[in-house]
């Protein structure tokens, strides 16, 4: 199955802070911002397994695919893959060291770096799913299709994290050193899997958010309307 290993993640400053929703760019933020930045860049090993599967038939609150009777329980929400004639479906990781350094900065009392750089691995996770939706985007123009949302177990109303069995066991994790623990969640922690729905009848030809129907749409730091102000 195809890996992507070769994945540029840049972040800005504005970028960083704006998604922080930080109004005052005080000088000691933007040099922790900065600092944040310049060593997550020494820590990303950015990878990515994904695979494209032909949808079979969407019935009830599944997704059943023509691939040795494996199935995607999404839940109510499913109607957003109806459409769909494949799906792209990809799990990519920044790899462990970043959450390790998180980690001993926490515990060596840099907590404002240790946010920082938290929050910058959080951004560069994302930089990989919009890489995989930009593949996702190519394959569909290709075809002369338009593509679903980024759908994600954990993050979708009504599909849980616990979907995300169904989804990697059609992938090889272990490829990019990534695998799932007893609570389905992906290790290391800083990774993501989801699908991307394509086909002739979706409208958009890019890959937008479901937010307004995430499970975390309330308690997001990206979504705050007002985020803790921390003193630098």
């Amino acid at each position: 199955m195809p890996i992507l290993l070769d994945i540029t993640i840049n972040l800005t400053v504005e970028e960083l802070l704006a998604a922080q929703r930080q109004r005052e760019h005080r000088p000691s933020l933007v040099a922790v911002a900065k600092k944040a930045i310049a060593l997550g860049k020494t820590l990303f090993a950015p990878a990515a397994v994904y695979d494209e599967f032909e949808v079979r038939r969407v019935a009830g609150e599944r997704v059943e695919l023509a691939v040795d009777g494996a199935v995607l329980t999404v839940g109510p929400m499913v109607h957003l893959l109806a459409p769909a004639k494949r799906l792209l479906v990809a799990v990519y990781t920044i790899g462990p060291e970043l959450e390790e350094r998180v980690r001993e900065l926490h515990e060596a009392g840099e907590l404002l770096l240790s946010y920082m750089l938290d929050c910058v691995g959080v951004m560069a996770v994302g930089k990989i799913g919009g890489e995989v939706g930009r593949l996702a985007e190519e394959r569909a123009a290709e075809r002369g299709w338009g593509v679903s949302p980024g759908l994600s177990p954990g993050g979708l109303v009504g599909w849980p994290v616990q979907g995300q069995r169904e989804l990697c066991a059609l992938l090889p994790l272990a490829d990019i050193g990534v695998r799932l623990n007893r609570y389905s969640m992906l290790q290391p922690q800083k990774s993501a899997s989801g699908v991307i729905g394509m086909g002739p009848g979706y409208e958009e030809h890019r890959v937008g958010t479901v937010c307004r129907y995430c499970n975390l749409k309330n308690s997001c730091w990206r979504s705050k309307s007002t985020t803790q102000q921390i003193k630098g």
